[in-house]
């Protein structure tokens, strides 16, 4: 029996609990000891819950003042605080403590780049796993998150230097010679589709998916009304009720999960036509039947919708999403709204989308060839690769 941690440090989309959780049931149905370490604190009730052990992670503190507009992802770690040698150091020096408490004979990070430094340096086999933003290819210096602008190699590099820099001064090594080493991992698990990858395809595994898709609220259509639209969205984006009164608006049915929304608003909110839940709800079922899914292009919704065939309305949020939107566009299953463009009234436009015949047809080719795709089957391979570790 293997004692496997599962960290996550950054990022703050339950998607990331949602893949490890399962994973941590196979790994425990296979016979090993799993756990956690959140340094989002107030997500370990939810693995408690699941019944596991949680420990508090380390905090790394962000700067004050961030680029808005990273270049790369060694731009998002200065954002996050790592040019703070003092802070980073302590960090370090945390993440090793806990290590050396809980003594994992394999460390699996989630979006955990501190946590992959110390795991390195305490020679402990380690993982990455996500759906690519957080791992970037291995490239000298790391790529543009940014493609469509042309940025210096020197740029690149000079960036790629001061987390390298920074890094050698919280450890006292030098051993750190490129920042693609900084990502070295044991495995790296890619859990999602290469239509999804934020860097475009790369020559690596896609394990595929692995989220639970029956957990939250079971809900089902209420009527044989068309179409049927499914929505999930976050009550605290700009769009959300513009979105709203789209749907409304819209002819047939609509779904719509927004946690954390007040329930009050949920319920005020909904009608004959357009029911809102303030919780997540079981989409699996849902998008089975569904002819239009909106979402903010989350990597793990938009995986399922693909499986399910459905073409996508898309408002991403953030960075990641915005990229995720981008090769969903291309790959011509989706139409999206970028954060920046104004509010408008967008039932004509969700109207435009539920009509194009072009968008149902691609959406069906790449559910196609994923035909016999299990995410129970994706799981077990990614706990098995995880168990290899262990075993040396």
């Amino acid at each position: 029996m293997a004692r496997v941690l599962l960290a996550w440090e950054f990022g703050e989309d339950l998607g990331h609990i949602r893949n490890m959780i399962p994973i941590a049931h196979e790994l425990r149905a296979m016979g090993h000891d799993p756990c956690f370490a959140f340094r989002d604190a107030t997500r370990l009730d939810e693995v408690v819950h699941a019944g596991f052990e949680g420990f508090p992670a380390p905090a790394l503190r962000p700067p004050r003042t961030v680029n808005p507009a990273p270049l790369t992802f060694s731009d998002i770690l200065l954002n996050l605080g790592y040019e703070n040698g003092d802070a980073l150091a302590g960090a370090l020096r945390a993440w090793g403590d806990l290590l050396a408490l809980l003594r994992p004979q394999v460390l699996v990070c989630d979006y955990a780049p501190t946590a992959l430094i110390a795991a390195r340096r305490a020679r402990i086999p380690r993982a990455t796993l996500g759906t690519g933003f957080w791992m970037p290819p291995s490239f000298d210096p790391l790529p543009a998150l940014r493609p469509w602008i042309d940025i210096p190699i020197a740029q690149r590099e000079a960036l790629d230097a001061r987390i390298a820099q920074a890094v050698a001064r919280a450890t006292g090594s030098t051993d750190l010679a490129t920042m693609r080493e900084l990502f070295e991992a044991d495995a790296e698990l890619l859990c999602t589709f290469e239509e999804l990858d934020t860097f475009g395809p790369r020559p690596a595994v896609y394990e595929g998916p692995v989220t639970d898709d029956q957990g939250g609220l079971p809900v089902a259509w209420a009527t044989l009304a068309r179409p049927r639209v499914f929505a999930y969205l976050k009550p605290r984006d700009s769009h959300f009720e513009a979105i709203l009164r789209a749907l409304r608006a819209l002819p047939g049915e609509a779904i719509v999960a927004a946690p954390g929304l007040e329930p009050s608003l949920a319920a005020a909110a909904s009608g004959p036509a357009l029911r809102v839940f303030a919780q997540s709800v079981a989409i699996g079922a849902l998008l089975e039947s569904a002819d239009l899914c909106v979402l903010h292009a989350g990597p793990g919704t938009a995986g399922r919708a693909l499986l399910a065939g459905v073409p996508m309305a898309l408002f991403p949020m953030h960075l990641e999403q915005f990229l995720v939107a981008r090769r969903l566009v291309e790959a011509g299953v989706a139409v999206m709204v970028a954060p920046e463009d104004p509010v408008i009234d967008y039932g004509p436009w969700l109207a435009q989308a539920l009509g194009r015949a072009d968008l149902r047809a691609q959406s069906r080719a790449h559910a196609a060839k994923r035909k016999g795709f299990s995410m129970d089957a994706a799981r077990r391979r990614v706990a098995r690769r995880i168990a290899d570790l262990a075993a040396g």
